[in-house]
């Protein structure tokens, strides 16, 4: 008999855990199908463990704010590596802006971002994600606009991501409001 409700315990657990799984997966998925781009957003959800955790869209949002902050650290290091062997002045120029921007983003855009998004200040929350994404665009731009020549951006693919999951925290913020 034991045996029989250890069974059947083991089963109950397990639909449970199946079922508490989807409910994940389908708030992912729910989530994201409120963005661009629904395959990044999915792709990065998935890849956060605390994802399997949220129980709303708005700690999806907040994880996602965390990627920004990670990705814009993420530049921004490279920033300062490239502005450590630059020697072109327009180079340094375009790279000085882009340390400014990121700055600016990882210091305090994104911080103050997250303090309003868990105070329910979902407008200022979005309007700081906005400020941060802006940053990185006129980072990627100040490649091709400072000097006679058109130059080609160094971190191109950086600024694109964190571009990219900006937009997405900020469609994510809007759902919310």
């Amino acid at each position: 008999m034991k045996s029989i409700v250890s069974w059947a315990a083991i089963l109950t657990l397990f639909l449970l855990n199946q079922s508490l799984s989807k409910v994940g997966a389908d708030l992912i998925s729910d989530s994201c199908a409120k963005t661009r781009n629904n395959d990044l957003c999915v792709t990065s959800l998935r890849s956060d463990p605390r994802s399997a955790s949220a129980t709303d869209t708005k700690g999806l949002t907040r994880i996602i704010y965390d990627l920004v902050l990670s990705s814009a650290t993420d530049t921004l290091a490279q920033v300062k590596t490239l502005l450590n062997g630059a020697t072109d002045p327009t180079l340094i120029n375009s790279l000085n802006l882009c340390s400014d921007g990121y700055t600016s983003t990882i210091f305090d855009k994104i911080p103050n971002a997250l303090k309003n998004l868990d105070s329910n200040v979902i407008v200022t929350a979005a309007s700081l994600i906005s400020d941060g994404m802006f940053q990185a665009q006129i980072c990627e731009k100040s490649f091709s606009s400072i000097g006679p020549e058109i130059r080609t951006s160094p971190i191109t693919d950086k600024n694109t991501k964190v571009i990219d999951l900006s937009d997405i925290a900020l469609r994510l913020t809007a759902s919310l409001g």
